[in-house]
């Protein structure tokens, strides 16, 4: 019975979805495109400028509107595949795979090109977050490459050194302790920290590890060449048990309790209390709140390879929508001038086009010098030393990351097990659910076996001492780890 009573009410809610949409075009007096994402104040002027920008360039006249109580990933899946999601939908780039197999995204490939919201318009390293076998169904709304914010204050207040924008392991730690040292000296108890946190992806690729191999066919963790997870695994229990750099759970727990609310570490980030804070451009909007901090911005230590993370959250078309050709438009503007100068304005992350990265108004904002160090730093590292997330079509990638991956290290944490035993167990288990996968839907057996044999002949070209060609690569890491190591074969 309560199966029925749950198909009924999703019916009469997809009901009053469609009564709700369609009497709310009939009031209007123009097409009306709804944009579901989250209820940011920064909309109301975007909204604003998109009609502005579709009217100076002679483009169709509509409406934008936002729908904000439907973000949430299963309404948008289960509105979608009822054939009632929104005109564009904001998604991350690691979606994207997922979404592409319900069938629910517009190819955009061919209207990129036409429009100007072509991967071309955005970060390089972004294009394995917005296409699909080749084709195109993203466009950035912003972008996030994360650094170390340094509170400079701190620093000055304790006579220390500042950190310097690159530095490998050694001097991260060296410093780090001495830090903490001077921080709290003739405290009862530990109040200062070095880092907020680690960002145990970067510092893992950093000795040149990915999750996955160069066709994403299996994970990659362990044997010759490939102890990077297991690497940062190690520092990261140092640096919290041992050299006390980073707070424990515990000492985490505490400050939240202390300061009163879940977002404490910018709070205490601000106070000196971290000295620096493992986070995007986009952590700037909550900063001007507390007032004008004297920042800097810094690379994560490295064990050979500097390196960060890059991410988006971008939107796409909806395929069943009923506005999709002016839907396209309204990727189209998220590569204006006009869009993208409203997020460096509000430090929403990163604006989608790098251009305005290189504007006056991006680099020095006048009513925050005390930025001005910063701006630069994140837009230079989204170009030169940024890698997307590792997604393979051949498992579940929320799986990876947030299970197998977050359970090995919160196992070595908690010294249930070695690092080397927990690396291995994690390999084991993603590679299990690969099989898995493989054995449910065997419509990727043939794509799999293909990449399969492409992978040995990449193992055989390394074996051999031999160049490989990028085309046979798929491991965006991978991609950008081979050219920067000169083991490309010349384009």
């Amino acid at each position: 019975m309560k199966y029925l009573f749950a198909t009924l009410l999703s019916i009469l809610v997809g009901a009053s979805l469609v009564t709700f949409w369609l009497t709310s075009e009939r009031a209007a007096d123009k097409p009306v495109i709804y944009w579901v994402t989250d209820n940011n104040p920064a909309r109301t002027l975007q909204i604003q400028n998109f009609g502005e920008w579709m009217r100076k360039n002679n483009y169709p006249d509509c409406e934008l509107r936002i729908d904000s109580a439907n973000r949430e990933p299963s309404k948008l899946i289960i509105q979608s595949i009822s054939g009632v999601g929104g005109d564009v939908m904001d998604c991350g780039g690691g979606d994207v795979i997922y979404f592409q197999e319900m069938g629910i995204m517009e190819d955009v490939t061919e209207d990129a090109k036409r429009l100007g919201f072509d991967p071309a318009k955005t970060y390089p390293s972004l294009e394995d977050d917005l296409k699909v076998q080749g084709r195109q169904y993203l466009f950035p709304c912003n972008v996030s490459a994360n650094m170390f914010f340094v509170n400079l204050g701190i620093f000055k207040e304790l006579g220390l050194e500042a950190p310097p924008m690159r530095w490998d392991i050694a001097e991260f730690e060296r410093r780090g302790k001495e830090f903490v040292a001077v921080a709290n000296r003739g405290l009862e108890r530990r109040q200062y920290f070095w880092s907020a946190d680690i960002d145990i992806l970067t510092l893992m690729r950093s000795f040149g590890t990915d999750v996955f191999n160069e066709t994403l066919t299996r994970a990659q963790l362990t044997g010759a060449g490939h102890d990077g997870y297991r690497n940062a695994l190690k520092l990261n229990k140092k640096w919290i048990n041992e050299d006390h750099l980073v707070p424990s759970a515990a000492e985490s727990a505490s400050f939240t309790s202390e300061v009163g609310y879940g977002g404490a570490g910018f709070q205490l980030f601000f106070s000196g209390k971290f000295a620096m804070v493992p986070v995007g451009r986009y952590a700037l909007i909550q900063f001007r709140e507390f007032g004008k901090l004297e920042l800097d911005a810094v690379e994560f230590p490295n064990g050979g390879y500097p390196n960060t993370t890059i991410a988006t959250r971008a939107a796409f078309v909806y395929k069943g929508g009923k506005h999709k050709e002016l839907a396209k438009y309204f990727l189209a503007y998220l590569a204006s001038e006009e869009y993208n100068m409203n997020i460096v304005a509000d430090a929403d992350a990163l604006p989608p086009n790098p251009i305005y990265t290189l504007r006056e108004e991006y680099l020095q904002p006048k009513e925050f010098p005390n930025e001005w160090r910063v701006h630069k730093k994140f837009a230079q590292d989204a170009v030169a030393i940024s890698i997307v997330m590792t997604k393979s079509p051949f498992v579940s990638n929320n799986l990876v990351y947030n299970n197998y991956m977050k359970d090995c290290r919160d196992a070595v944490l908690s010294n249930l097990m070695s690092p080397e035993d927990a690396v291995k167990l994690c390999e084991q288990r993603i590679n299990e659910e690969i099989a898995r996968k493989l054995k449910e839907n065997p419509k990727l057996r043939p794509e799999y076996n293909r990449q399969l044999a492409i992978q040995k002949k990449i193992d055989g070209l390394r074996k051999a001492g031999k160049k490989v060609p990028l085309e046979l690569i798929s491991n965006p890491f991978h991609k950008k780890y081979y050219k920067d190591m000169g083991w490309l074969e010349a384009e």
